[in-house]
């Protein structure tokens, strides 16, 4: 390449704060579309997962490039898109694998994970100063990379939430991941922060449920009577079922307080109506 092109080749490449590559573990929905959005800017996305299938279909749409088996990485960072359960084991073995890479997971809870990471006699404080707990508030009711969006994270709060483990420089790298994805970034304790999600997300997403699980037994005349606001409500109870186990689970604490709540406001109502 000419010293012309190349310049023209920069100067029509998005600016970024991350160098790169960035290593995705887990090509589900959000890990994929991390991968796209990446990719989008020009960084090199490595990507890893359990399943060929779905770390295929996400090489496919563009997400990065599959890291082989055996292959030596050096990534900058490592963004682990893991299951809920399985999360903290996951980003424990890329801290030691990886041991100048900071590793940030998204995983919706994020008390239970520092808790674990915290527990783990294999990490040390070295280690741990190389993790960020993080949490992009984005997503859909449909799962898998096949419904993977580049800017499904596009102008949607990303929180990160640091352990007084983390270093600056980490946390630093965190916040650029978020930047260059174009997140509104926030920063708060883990505990705040399942806390505020077992309101705004974990609950909205049980009543759903529950309002969609009363229709199952309706006649498809009575259905078809529907609106737009019957639909609105129960969107979301089309999500993944086995990975809300996980999540509501793991933050039961934080979401028995609401239940509670809403069963006193049920009460309530049915006592003025009766």
């Amino acid at each position: 390449m000419s010293a012309t092109e190349h310049a023209t080749s920069h100067a029509s490449s998005p600016a970024t704060h991350l160098a790169g590559p960035v290593l995705v573990i887990g090509t589900g929905l959000l890990g994929a579309s991390i991968g796209l959005g990446l990719r989008a800017r020009g960084i090199e996305v490595l990507l890893s997962d359990p399943s060929p299938s779905a770390q295929g279909v996400a090489q496919d749409i563009g997400a990065g490039r599959i890291l082989q088996s055996g292959e030596t990485a050096a990534p900058q960072l490592v963004v682990v898109a893991s299951p809920p359960d399985v999360t903290a084991g996951v980003v424990s073995a890329a801290l030691r694998r990886y041991p100048d890479a900071v590793v940030v997971d998204i995983a919706s809870d994020k008390v239970a994970v520092l808790d674990e990471l915290r527990q783990d006699a294999a990490l040390t404080p070295q280690d741990l100063s190389r993790y960020v707990g993080t949490h992009p508030m984005a997503g859909r009711e449909k799962s898998g990379p096949v419904a993977a969006r580049g800017e499904l994270v596009t102008s949607m709060p990303w929180v990160l939430c640091p352990s007084g483990h983390a270093s600056p420089a980490a946390v630093k790298t965190a916040r650029e991941l978020a930047i260059d994805l174009g997140a509104l970034v926030s920063e708060m304790p883990a505990e705040e922060h399942d806390a505020a999600v077992a309101l705004i997300s974990h609950l909205p997403q049980v009543m759903s449920s529950l309002l969609a699980s009363r229709l199952q037994d309706t006649p498809a005349h009575a259905l078809s009577l529907a609106g737009q606001g019957l639909r609105d409500v129960t969107r979301i109870a089309a999500s993944d079922p086995a990975l809300w186990v996980q999540i509501l689970g793991a933050n039961a604490g934080q979401l028995v307080k609401h239940l509670y709540g809403v069963r006193e406001d049920l009460n309530r109502l049915i006592n003025t109506l009766e």
